[in-house]
């Protein structure tokens, strides 16, 4: 598994994508996304999502890869066992 911060989009119907960058804008990278996913947090304030990626999953531009320790620094206790 990898640990993810990605942008995010904001759509007009309030639902919020994980996002990727393309051509210096923000774009939904939701057809890009492998099953097994896991959305461990939606950071508003923050402007990303904290997602748990099997292998299958390509990086995306824009995203930020993170050890387990690094996610629980930015957000206490939010990976057990660690």
């Amino acid at each position: 598994m990898a640990y993810y911060f990605t942008p995010i989009l904001s759509q007009e119907n309030k639902n919020v994508d994980v996002a990727k960058i393309e051509d210096s804008a923000t774009v939904s990278a939701m057809a890009d996304l492998v099953g097994g996913i896991r959305t461990l947090t939606l950071d508003r304030d923050g402007g990303r999502y904290v997602l748990d990626c099997p292998e299958a999953q390509p990086k995306q531009e824009g995203w930020e890869e993170k050890t387990a320790g690094e996610v629980n620094a930015a957000y206490p206790g939010l990976i057990q066992g660690v």
